[in-house]
């Protein structure tokens, strides 16, 4: 993912998108250091790894490679899939934060199982480490939530001109036209009960 988001990043024409993944490259960089830390906590070296069998030996290596994950590659795969179609900038730039967003979710998902299996097995230290991360991530995806509703996929939809107020943040407001609501004519209610009441005169001096 470090190597992805550079390109990510020079996809985007919204200075606030390019700034999102660009400040979290920092933080990604840090979380591969947490993750060498937690790698030397399991004792996990590649002589070990070749002995033995089963998830937590395959942690951080695969088939195709040390440190390799099949889903984050196909996730990058498919962001720079859609960085080539034809699209107006506002529209790539909320396309860029859907692809970021994926990324996001599967890491979640990914830090949060880790913590819990750590957790269960009583080691505090990794659980701690892996706790860090997954509060980054959490807050990062949080960051990429608020742009997009708030400005990103409103300027996708309208051409580069709506936003919204969002948790706090001052934005440009969408010109929303109202359709004025039907007024009811008075006139023919009062006229309609008038011609009632003369009938009901008239046929009560006929009765007479």
């Amino acid at each position: 993912m470090s190597e992805a988001l550079p390109d990510m990043v020079k996809n985007a024409s919204n200075k606030e998108v390019k700034a999102v993944p660009n400040g979290h490259l920092q933080v990604t960089k840090g979380q591969k250091t947490r993750l060498d830390k937690v790698r030397t906590l399991l004792n996990d070296g590649k002589e070990q790894q070749k002995k033995e069998k089963g998830f937590f030996a395959n942690l951080f290596s695969s088939e195709e490679g040390d440190q390799h994950c099949k889903a984050m590659a196909g996730l990058i795969k498919e962001a720079n899939s859609v960085m080539k179609e034809d699209m107006t900038p506002e529209v790539k730039d909320a396309a860029i934060i859907a692809a970021a967003q994926k990324v996001e979710h599967y890491e979640i998902s990914s830090y949060g199982t880790a913590k819990a299996f750590a957790m269960q097995l009583g080691l505090k230290d990794v659980a701690q480490l892996l706790d860090t991360t997954l509060n980054e991530e959490y807050a990062s995806d949080d960051s990429l939530t608020i742009l997009a509703v708030s400005k990103v996929n409103l300027q996708a939809e309208g051409g580069g001109k709506q936003t919204r107020k969002i948790s706090g943040n001052e934005t440009e407001a969408p010109v929303v036209k109202k359709t004025p609501a039907k007024k009811t004519s008075s006139s023919k209610t009062s006229t309609g009960t008038r011609t009632k009441s003369t009938a009901k005169r008239k046929t009560a001096a006929k009765l007479k």
